[in-house]
């Protein structure tokens, strides 16, 4: 990337916790983008930390939480920087490796066809899918459905994404979203709800044998189920609201 100049209205956000060595695997792919990718070290132990401290470079900005804050609250960080960095747009990608990186294309090609959306992948998985996590994503497919009003599966959990940055960051000031695994899907329904275009995008998903999950199984299924029952209550409130001839 020596000499390259990287694009100006777009940058690349990824939260990293406990998965150091998979990012670095995937960095020069990543850098191949020709964006600047904003790492958000989320608290990681201090031996992985040095190591991806060493990976910063002209193309990767590494941000540093002190303490694990989840991954909401660490792309959260990754858009206000990105933003006082004049950045138009975020395209976020997990950290992970399940993700195949050649769909950040896609996600940028459907943005400059539809400028002003939020682009969000639609997973495509292979063999390695584990059975119970995709049929487990359905429950939340379904109270996305109601929230947004449509009869559609529209999946809200699958980890690349392209962010409006201007729109985006306005929610985050105006609602204290969730700060982990409950993010992705609040933040996806309020940017609907505001208005904000949707446009899927096909990406190929593996998962990764021995992998490290972040997901927490009862605590983020007791934050996703929370976050939905304020989302559903807040869309009979609005709509109760409507009938009655009362704005909020």
């Amino acid at each position: 990337m020596a000499g390259k100049e990287l694009r100006k209205d777009a940058c690349l956000i990824v939260p990293c916790y406990r998965h150091v060595e998979p990012l670095l695997e995937s960095l020069e792919s990543l850098r191949a983008r020709g964006m600047l990718v904003i790492a958000v070290d989320d608290g990681n132990a201090p031996e992985e930390s040095a190591k991806l401290a060493a990976a910063a470079s002209e193309s990767v900005m590494i941000l540093r939480n002190e303490e694990n804050m989840g991954k909401g609250a660490s792309v959260i960080r990754g858009f206000q920087k990105a933003a006082e960095l004049g950045f138009t747009y975020a395209v976020q990608i997990d950290a992970d490796g399940q993700i195949d990186t050649g769909g950040i294309a896609d996600v940028l090609a459907a943005s400059e066809k539809s400028p002003g959306s939020l682009v969000y992948g639609v997973p495509v998985y292979d063999r390695s899918v584990n059975r119970l996590r995709f049929v487990s994503r359905y429950i939340t497919h379904f109270w996305v459905a109601v929230e947004l009003g449509r009869w559609a599966i529209i999946d809200t959990m699958c980890g690349l994404r392209l962010y409006p940055l201007k729109e985006t960051l306005e929610i985050c000031g105006k609602h204290r979203l969730g700060a982990r695994m409950d993010f992705d899907t609040e933040i996806f329904v309020r940017l609907c709800w505001a208005g904000v275009k949707d446009v899927p995008v096909p990406v190929k998903v593996r998962y990764i044998e021995n992998g490290v999950s972040n997901f927490d199984v009862f605590r983020d299924n007791v934050r996703i189920s929370w976050m939905h029952t304020r989302l559903i209550y807040e869309k009979c409130l609005s709509g109760l609201l409507r009938l009655l001839g009362i704005r909020r």
